[in-house]
């Protein structure tokens, strides 16, 4: 009996390929032709010819044993064919189900990802930097809620402010807020000298030199502008204001789509019903062998027939030779 592999395995399309070959071939031999010399287009023709001749050679053969298998079938009994039809039919199943379970795993793996891609962009809400300047001795970047000065990275919130001007101006503008940073040591290193020197109207420096000034709850800074970065600098504090105000929102919003993320995250890890539906329709397959065993059964019991039918059979005593009884 042909099992129904065999027959697949008959079906592959050997010729095709090989045809795709010599049409590959024909067409770079047609593509230099007009640069080699007479010998080797003859080699080229040779070659395509051997490829042809190949390639009839094994379309015969295809279909010679393609005839010989569907011959065998056809030369089937009913018995034999129902058995060959069964096995069939379970190897389809099985190759069913388990496709089934391999997409449904491949889709649970995407909803996996899809949703750990989510969550990992929830954490960065807010994160990207949205304005940054750099001075003569030093530099400041802000995202939607840090702000990040020579003295370290810090939250930004509504009550960061920053301030561009002189320092002849901002020693009158900002006495009081200078005299409190200077005091409460809120600034280090040689910009806390300047501020310093600013709040007690020294000159020190030059009082027409413009200075960029951040303040927090936790820090303060300034910043020696370069002389031609006027514009500049003020643009950078005004996305400063307007970055400060919107921080708290920005971090609530963060906030809610993290929550929102990780819920849906712990729902697909726990949402197993479809694959497991999938593997148990593998495994139902696979169990489910009631019509290729009937098959199988009565196939081995009309063998069994056949060779009792066909047996040897008893046949006559073969007796010797005749000798003569001498009186």
């Amino acid at each position: 009996m042909l099992h129904p592999n065999e027959v697949l395995n008959l079906a592959r399309p050997g010729a095709t390929e090989v045809a795709h070959s010599i049409t590959g071939s024909a067409t770079a031999a047609n593509a230099t032709g007009s640069s080699t010399s007479p010998g080797a287009a003859i080699a080229a023709m040779i070659v395509v010819l051997v490829l042809v001749i190949a390639a009839v050679v094994t379309l015969i053969v295809w279909l010679r044993r393609r005839a010989r298998a569907k011959a065998r079938i056809a030369a089937m009994s009913p018995v034999e064919r129902e058995r060959y039809d069964a096995e069939a039919e379970y190897l389809a199943r099985l190759s069913a189900a388990q496709k089934a379970l391999t997409a449904e795993t491949k889709a649970r793996a995407g909803r996996l990802k899809a949703s750990e891609k989510a969550l990992a962009a929830a954490h960065t809400i807010g994160n990207h930097t949205i304005a940054s300047y750099r001075g003569k001795d030093g530099s400041a970047r802000i995202t939607e809620t840090d702000i990040t000065v020579p003295q370290g990275t810090f939250p930004l919130t509504p009550g960061v402010h920053a301030a561009v001007d002189t320092a002849g101006n901002l020693a009158t503008s900002s006495r009081s807020t200078l005299t409190r940073i200077a005091t409460g040591g809120l600034l280090f290193g040689p910009v806390g000298a300047i501020v310093g020197g600013v709040a007690k109207k020294t000159k020190t420096h030059d009082l027409r030199e413009l200075y960029l000034l951040i303040t927090g709850d936790a820090f303060a800074t300034m910043i020696t502008c370069n002389p031609d970065d006027g514009a500049k600098v003020r643009q950078f504090a005004v996305a400063v204001a307007q970055a400060a105000l919107r921080s708290d929102q920005v971090r609530t919003h963060r906030a809610e789509t993290i929550a929102q993320t990780q819920q849906a995250l712990a729902a697909e890890q726990q949402n197993t019903a479809p694959v497991d539906a999938a593997r148990a329709a593998l495994e139902a397959a696979t169990a489910d062998t009631a019509r290729m065993d009937a098959a199988t059964r009565a196939l081995e019991a009309a063998r069994a027939v056949g060779a009792q039918a066909s047996g040897p059979r008893d046949l006559p005593h073969a007796s010797g030779p005749q000798t003569s009884e001498t009186n």
